[in-house]
């Protein structure tokens, strides 16, 4: 006997194609803001706004492609992700405290249920679950 694992669908989905320009990331938080309120999600705004906030300053900053952010619901969970057109891993690092960047995956790793990245089909998708 084979079994096969699913994923459910989304309850609500959104995606957004951005340039990769400082405005992005303004952009992807008002997409959130409009999805969280839409979707009865507010507790989640917050965490969401920083949440893509990072993830599209990252894309911008490291890939400097196209972007498109994806959002989904599933039950009470709120997925994140930002695709880009860069094959290059993430690379986490630790700041020496006297440095003023450097902390985005660090504040995703404190505010996301989970998080991760794939790198696949030319690009990567880096994603977080809020709850």
């Amino acid at each position: 006997m084979q079994t096969k694992a699913t994923t459910p669908a989304p309850e609500h989905w959104l995606s957004l194609e951005l340039e990769p320009r400082l405005e992005a990331a303004q952009m992807a938080r008002e997409l959130v803001a409009t999805a969280c309120a839409s979707w009865h999600r507010e507790s989640l705004a917050e965490p969401a706004n920083i949440a893509i906030s990072e993830l599209v300053n990252n894309a911008v900053l490291h890939a400097g492609t196209p972007l498109t952010v994806q959002l989904a619901t599933h039950r009470e969970e709120l997925l994140i992700a930002v695709r880009d057109g860069s094959t290059e891993p993430l690379r986490p690092r630790t700041p020496a405290h006297t440095s003023s960047g450097g902390r985005g995956l660090l504040l995703l790793d404190a505010i996301a249920a989970s998080w991760g990245c794939a790198v696949r089909d030319g690009g990567k998708v880096v994603w977080a679950v809020l709850r």
